[in-house]
């Protein structure tokens, strides 16, 4: 066991290097949402796409190496704890606070323009890769994984009120050019390291992409919902989270349908993708249409609650293999 903590440790310089790297570009792409004065809900849209810069990494490296089921499980695993996490983080951010606010609330046009096409892209997503006529990952696949991105992405920049105008602050390009790097070569490492941590314990590639790097690379991407939150704006927020969701689901698993890739594990993969269903049609199910969602501790529980239902489950299916 103490010959792993080297390839640990390459695993967390990695996610950190993908994570570091990230937040470079989506501090970008937040300074171009102000100058071109898109609402919150947009801005999430953009943003999603820095933050799933790391999967995308991660599927192109595990792909050069000839571990897909790694990529595949870090999509995932990044995916399932994502929302849960933020909720509870911005719910804990206004609870903490010396003076305890309110619970946060998200505005309603959230499931419009986030919640109900991050849902009926993982939807989507089943319907292609699970029945076994088609199961697996397709060049047909992915071109209709990039249109339904595609649809997404212009309803989400399209929409309107647009916000007051602001300038973009110094020095933002240059520090996403050095962050791209960085990205890459995190994906190369982790990939690395979590193939020889799995390895040797016999852990199948897809359980090692879900929990040696997907759920690593999730924890700091859902703690922004913490700082998005205690700056009142909860729903960049979760628009942030969801954004990220729908990329890594779609133009990030492009990568995997260029070689045809096959779901190793369709229990877990199944699993997975029931999870994220459920979550998001619970979401969709709680919001008011006039106040949006109020993310109190009932939800926060229920979320934390299905989390480890799904971690039971997991472990259940990995018992009996």
């Amino acid at each position: 066991m103490i010959g792993l903590l080297p390839w640990l440790g390459l695993v967390l310089l990695g996610i950190a290097a993908m994570q570091w790297g990230a937040a470079r570009a989506a501090e970008l792409l937040q300074a171009l949402r102000n100058r071109w004065g898109l609402p919150a809900t947009a801005g999430g849209a953009l943003m999603g796409i820095a933050t799933a810069a790391p999967e995308t990494a991660v599927n192109l490296s595990s792909v050069a190496f000839g571990w897909p089921d790694i990529g595949l499980g870090a999509v995932l695993g990044s995916n399932v704890p994502a929302l849960p996490l933020a909720v509870l983080l911005s719910w804990l951010a206004m609870r903490l606070r010396r003076n305890p606010a309110p619970p946060p609330e998200v505005q309603p046009q959230v499931v419009e323009v986030q919640a109900l096409p991050y849902l009926g892209i993982v939807l989507l997503l089943a319907a292609l890769t699970l029945p076994p006529p088609m199961a697996g990952l397709q060049w047909w696949d992915g071109a209709i994984l990039c249109a339904a991105f595609a649809g997404y992405i212009a309803h989400a920049l399209l929409r309107r009120p647009w916000v007051e105008r602001a300038g973009m602050p110094a020095g933002v390009l240059p520090r996403a050019l050095i962050g791209l790097p960085a990205i890459g070569l995190g994906a190369l490492t982790s990939v690395m390291g979590a193939q020889r941590l799995g390895a040797p314990l016999g852990v199948p590639d897809m359980v090692v992409g879900l929990f040696a790097i997907g759920l690593l690379c999730a924890l700091p991407e859902s703690w922004s919902a913490w700082r998005f939150t205690r700056d009142g704006k909860p729903t960049v927020a979760i628009a942030a989270v969801m954004g990220d969701g729908i990329v890594s689901l779609t133009l990030a698993l492009l990568p995997l349908v260029i070689i045809s890739a096959a779901v190793g594990d369709v229990a877990i993969y199944g699993l997975n993708i029931g999870f994220l269903v459920v979550v998001l049609a619970a979401y969709v199910a709680r919001n008011h249409w006039r106040r949006g969602q109020e993310m109190g501790p009932g939800f926060v529980a229920a979320l934390t609650i299905g989390y480890l239902a799904y971690i039971a489950a997991t472990v259940a299916i990995l018992w009996r293999g």
